[in-house]
């Protein structure tokens, strides 16, 4: 039997805002198989971001569980979890997060020395497949946006995850480098890497396999 890469079951993630109970997650569910790409969608507050943290052990739910390969993260203790998310997760964020002091490949090389390995031969395959095969001694001050971006991916994918998730991975690109980073994603995606895409931008989700809406933590069904 197959293994899902993502199992998220009857989620909910509730904050106290003094006496008022917040459900940023309510009773949320989902599967995302390898090889897919899932686009989460919905206004601001709608618990997108909320999911992506639940799902990529930086935060734990309240209630319900989240298996990845098989394995049910929110019963790992904070060690386990913290070396879970390293090997089997890649994050892509909005705002990029590179070190301005670190070129291209010292950034992308990064989740490797958090795991204390050194592959040089694959930050460079990597920064090759996203187009920044001459920008490996760059500072990230040198790159425009989509450059930014493709660093970012190559980050994420250094480790070989099973699963990346991407909040808003095109927000602020223009066209061009948007629909660059979205082919990207789809040829990670026929390499069977699951990806879970948070975005606002309708012309994304309309190239995910499947799209999921969300509305004041709820999953809604139409």
């Amino acid at each position: 039997m197959n293994t899902s890469a993502l199992e998220a079951k009857q989620l909910w993630r509730t904050y106290q805002r003094g006496s008022e109970t917040i459900h940023a997650l309510a009773d949320f569910n989902l599967t995302v198989q390898p090889g897919e790409m899932v686009g989460i969608v919905g206004r601001s507050g709608s618990g997108k971001t909320t999911f992506l943290n639940q799902a990529g052990c930086l935060d734990r739910p309240t209630r319900g569980s989240v298996i990845i390969t098989g394995t049910d993260i929110t019963a790992l203790p904070e060690p386990q979890l913290v070396s879970f998310r390293r090997d089997y997760i890649g994050f892509i964020f909005q705002l990029f997060y590179l070190l301005p002091t670190l070129t291209v490949a010292e950034n992308v090389a990064l989740p490797l020395l958090f795991a204390s390995r050194k592959d040089p031969q694959r930050v460079e395959e990597l920064c090759e497949r996203v187009g920044l095969s001459g920008k490996l001694r760059a500072l990230p001050t040198s790159l425009d946006g989509g450059e930014m971006q493709r660093v970012a991916i190559a980050r994420a994918l250094v480790n070989d995850p099973k699963l990346l998730l991407a909040d808003e991975p095109t927000g602020r690109l223009e066209r061009k480098s948007r629909d660059a980073i979205l082919g990207i994603f789809e040829e990670l995606k026929q390499d069977g890497l699951a990806i879970v895409v948070a975005t606002h931008d309708l012309e994304q989700a309309d190239r995910c396999d499947r799209v999921v809406e969300l509305r004041d933590g709820k999953r809604v069904f139409k």
